[in-house]
């Protein structure tokens, strides 16, 4: 019996030296990775994409030139789900010629884009973003 509870007094203190003796694991950074996912051009009314993401973060840019007749000019984009037609957001409401930039997280699913255009060509393109982790430095 003595024997037992020497070893059961002696067991912890040994192990705790062992057991904390690693070195805790540097925390890594994460960094923004950016990948094209698709461009778009037209004049009048579409619905294009049906783009699948992995994250739902995108950063959508467009543009609208060639109005005419001047001041006549319209363009609505419009983020969807493309399973059910969900309205996501309004990526651009925007009359005559111009450009922008718009970023949304929404969240993974399968997205296509309504575009409402009259007397204008536009243009969007599309980039997917997501977190890395860098590998740290030894």
């Amino acid at each position: 019996m003595k024997k037992l509870i020497l070893i059961l007094l002696w067991c912890p203190a040994l192990a705790g030296p062992l057991a904390c003796s690693t070195k805790p694991s540097e925390p890594q950074s994460i960094v923004s990775v950016t990948r094209p996912v698709g461009a778009w051009q037209g004049r009048g009314t579409a619905t294009v994409g049906d783009i699948p993401s992995e994250t739902g973060r995108f950063r959508i840019m467009w543009q609208t030139t060639n109005e005419s007749p001047a001041g006549t000019g319209r363009f609505k984009l419009t983020l969807r789900s493309a399973i059910s037609g969900r309205t996501i957001g309004i990526v651009a409401d925007h009359t005559g010629v111009g450009t922008g930039t718009a970023e949304y997280d929404d969240g993974p699913r399968t997205y296509d884009f309504l575009v409402e255009s009259a007397n204008v060509d536009w243009s969007f393109r599309v980039e997917e973003t997501s977190g890395a982790f860098v590998p740290a430095r030894r």
